[in-house]
């Protein structure tokens, strides 16, 4: 698959296609690609398992601090956590991706043989930014009060690391953190055989606060667990996070009860030093076979440090690291000899997946994929087997067929559960009839794999300030960089289909396309046009106390017009001409100039069977 170019919160994702290179456009039309025949392929990854066979998660990346002290986009693993949640008596598997997404692998296997065949998606999905105030990271200076960093940081929520919780009455509820360094607490509205998570309505519902002032932050990538750590009967909370070069495990004492939580700043402490390793994630595993739950932190470098819990602990103890899990068994204070993961960052998990008394490792993984490694030594002294990834059964279809040159936004980094769009053929879908060529294209809902858990069903509305064709100022949002960041602030289901064009001032060009769909809301299709020209060299103005500043010695202007359009059961034609000029700088009518423009499409589908079918995009020049 085509590598995307990163932009500040890149996400590589199915659903979403950066447009290629233009390639060479034909005499007439303007358009590439109109007809969808060119595809790039983009794995299917709604059931929790790749084209490969293997149990894995979205991808994302995430702007954090990485070993040089810097500040970079880097993959972020899938958060995992173990627990029997169908009360089958065999452990199953919670898995988080970066996107938000949960998924439920039950183990249809045996005691001694797991067998997971497919991820259940399930609510809640907590990367919405419902609610944030402005903000901007730690380790770039704390407190936003620049209204830029709002849009730099519009996915902040983003990074979701979830674990399974004990906050009584039988039943597996949740916990997760975020990369805005948030604490969500979600219970199980189900049952210890049947799980469910309701999405919190609103989201604040399931926050827990862990700091006084909710806009100067303390940390944020949180890899969240909740364990009763001082004994006292109520679930403690411990923090691993990712901001800053040496970070911690950080514990909070539960000031409230089990059933009802409440962390503050007064009682958090760092339980676990970092000492240089960063990107912590915690797990809890006896691993000296004392009896004592001791706490094991993965970092960024794949390795997995042990800290032993020492007897008469109190509040105020931090723990020292003991060593690293050693690939010969054991513990290590030797980095030369410790148990790897693997490069990139990992989040861990702990729980016995065969039977054997021993606790095993099950590990997220940067590139999406789920993998555990066998413990085959003592309960005195863990030793690790080669890291595996799991597998499962093959979705259907394998991979999405994006097409190229144009970028697609189906609305999955806003929690359009089951999105999808493909170019399709007659033997791909005998209904779509494509009107040119041997392709359409498709969007719509994939079938959900959920068998035990409800299919999740969720529309989340966008921000009051969203316009749907960008009008309200014409070169911000309409002419962003893609349509994923064209969509931000959209609906849940918002879909964009658009690609960038090159127009001539003054000609004049027809647009036409053919659509059918059914359960179609507020279509509509819009061209944007820009045109700048310089009429010299810019100026340096001197202001008051020294002050410089550029004065630009050019014009500029844009312009865009939005049409909608009503999909039927049957194909149709849709049309439109346009005159590119300008109505402001009208000098820059005169000029014979190419015109940077943005031909766009955007529409919302009721899920899970609204779909909506396009061929045969054209964009001629009149004349």
């Amino acid at each position: 698959m085509r590598s995307f170019p990163q932009s500040t919160l890149l996400l590589l994702i199915p659903g979403v296609a950066l447009a290629q290179a233009p390639a060479p456009a034909g005499p007439k039309d303007t358009i590439r690609n109109g007809g969808f025949e060119r595809t790039l392929q983009s794995p299917n990854l709604w059931s929790g398992v790749d084209k490969d066979g293997f149990l894995a998660g979205f991808r994302g990346y995430l702007p954090v601090l990485n070993e040089s002290g810097n500040v970079a986009e880097t993959p972020m693993p899938v958060g995992v956590s173990v627990g029997d949640l169908n009360g089958d008596g065999l452990p199953d598997i919670l898995s988080s991706d970066p996107l938000g997404y949960v998924r439920i692998y039950f183990n249809s296997g045996s005691k001694e043989q797991p067998k997971f065949t497919a991820g259940e998606l399930t609510l809640p999905w907590l990367a919405s930014g419902e609610g944030e105030p402005p903000w901007r990271p730690p380790e770039l200076g704390g407190v936003n009060e620049v209204s830029g960093w709002n849009q730099k940081w519009s996915k902040r929520r983003l990074g979701v690391r979830a674990a399974l919780a004990d906050l009584g009455g039988g039943k597996r509820d949740l916990v997760a953190g975020n990369y805005f360094g948030d604490i969500f607490v979600v219970r199980n509205a189900g049952s210890a055989q049947a799980p469910q998570f309701p999405q919190p309505q609103p989201l604040a519902k399931a926050l827990v606060p862990t700091m006084k002032d909710p806009v100067r932050r303390w940390g944020n990538v949180f890899a969240p667990l909740m364990h009763d750590w001082d004994g006292d009967g109520k679930p403690d909370l411990l923090v691993g996070e990712g901001s800053y070069s040496a970070n911690s495990i950080h514990l909070f004492l539960n000031q409230g009860s089990a059933a009802s939580p409440v962390f503050n700043e007064e009682k958090r402490m760092p339980l676990a030093l970092g000492e240089g390793r960063e990107q912590l994630t915690p797990a809890l595993a006896e691993v000296n076979g004392d009896g004592q739950p001791d706490l094991l932190v993965a970092d960024r470098r794949g390795r997995v440090t042990a800290y032993l819990r020492p007897s008469g602990w109190k509040w105020g103890d931090s723990i020292a690291p003991s060593g690293y899990l050693a690939k010969n068994g054991g513990l290590t204070p030797d980095d030369a000899q410790a148990f790897v993961l693997g490069s990139g960052i990992h989040t861990i998990a702990t729980g016995d997946l065969n039977g054997d008394g021993l606790f095993d490792l099950v590990v997220g993984k940067s590139n999406g994929r789920l993998a555990w490694a066998v413990n085959g030594g003592t309960a005195e002294s863990p030793k690790f087997g080669a890291l595996t990834d799991l597998a499962g059964d093959k979705p259907a279809p394998a991979s999405w067929q994006l097409p190229s040159q144009w970028d697609v936004d189906t609305g999955i980094t806003r929690g359009n559960f089951l999105a999808y769009a493909t170019a399709v053929n007659a033997q791909d879908d005998a209904t779509a009839q494509p009107v040119e060529g041997t392709r359409a294209l498709k969007f719509g809902y994939a079938r959900s794999p959920n068998k035990s858990v409800p299919a999740p069903s969720l529309v989340l509305p966008g921000t009051r300030d969203f316009d749907r064709r960008g009008e309200r100022d014409n070169t911000d949002p309409l002419f962003r960089a893609s349509s994923e960041q064209r969509g931000t602030g959209a609906p849940s289901n918002f879909f964009v289909l658009r690609q960038p064009v090159q127009l001539e001032i003054g000609k004049t060009y027809a647009l036409s396309f053919q659509a059918k769909g059914g359960k179609v809301a507020n279509a509509g299709f819009t061209l944007g046009w820009r045109g700048f020209k310089q009429l010299g060299e810019d100026r340096l103005v001197r202001g008051e106390r020294g002050a410089v500043r550029r004065e630009r010695n050019a014009i500029s202007d844009s312009e865009q017009q939005s049409a909608d359009f009503r999909p039927g059961a049957n194909w149709s034609p849709v049309s439109k001409t346009y005159k590119i000029e300008f109505k402001k700088e009208r000098d820059l009518n005169k000029e014979k100039l190419t015109s940077e423009g943005i031909l766009e499409i955007s529409f919302e589908l009721a899920a899970p069977d609204g779909f909506l079918y396009l061929d045969d995009l054209k964009l001629v020049p009149q004349g």
